[in-house]
């Protein structure tokens, strides 16, 4: 995809001058299955959007375990796991790459003026976040109020297709059941 395509198609800039300062710090680049895009409490210096591919963002319990808290997979996701873009941010989890994937990258410096300087930036960076934070409450949701079931038919709504390019252990983890427990879901359904 074109750098100029992904920013006025996908994520929506229709600003002359925005769009061209945006293609001009923009980079692509490709991540093979198992790289790591950036891992936990590392400081973030480039935010990257999801092109094409699956991501998995995750931290590590006591045991040492993944614990997954989100899949990337749409075109235009930032692929980040951060709540902000104030200067010196690490990120909250590791995320890294489940099947090959195109990334761009935009320097976070860069990403910061443009959303500071510019009121549509600011739009556009407000309506990411904002659905992010949907995303979170609405995961949190379904952990706390439904039976196992009921989770693995919302991911599978959620997610449409995700299920077959990501493994049963990583949506297990995801939807905080055993992986045995997902198969026994999966056979009866």
């Amino acid at each position: 995809m074109e750098i100029k395509a992904f920013w006025r198609d996908t994520i929506g800039v229709q600003e002359t001058d925005l769009l061209k300062e945006a293609v001009r710090h923009s980079s692509i680049r490709r991540l093979k299955r198992k790289e790591i895009v950036i891992r936990e409490h590392e400081q973030l210096t480039e935010i990257p959007f999801l092109l094409s591919g699956v991501v998995k963002s995750y931290c590590l319990d006591a045991e040492g375990r993944e614990k997954i808290f989100c899949f990337g997979y749409r075109p235009g996701e930032p692929v980040t796991s951060i709540y902000s873009l104030d200067r010196e941010i690490c990120s909250v989890g590791t995320i890294e790459v489940v099947r090959d994937a195109m990334l761009l990258y935009i320097p976070l410096e860069e990403m910061d003026r443009l959303v500071r300087g510019n009121l549509e930036a600011a739009r556009i960076y407000e309506s990411l976040l904002s659905q992010s934070l949907q995303n979170v409450i609405e995961r949190d949701h379904v952990l706390a109020s439904c039976t196992a079931r009921q989770r693995y038919e919302w991911f599978t709504r959620y997610y449409p297709g995700l299920e077959e390019q990501v493994s049963k252990k990583d949506i297990a983890s995801y939807l905080n059941m055993s992986s045995e427990s997902l198969s026994r879901i999966i056979k009866i359904m």
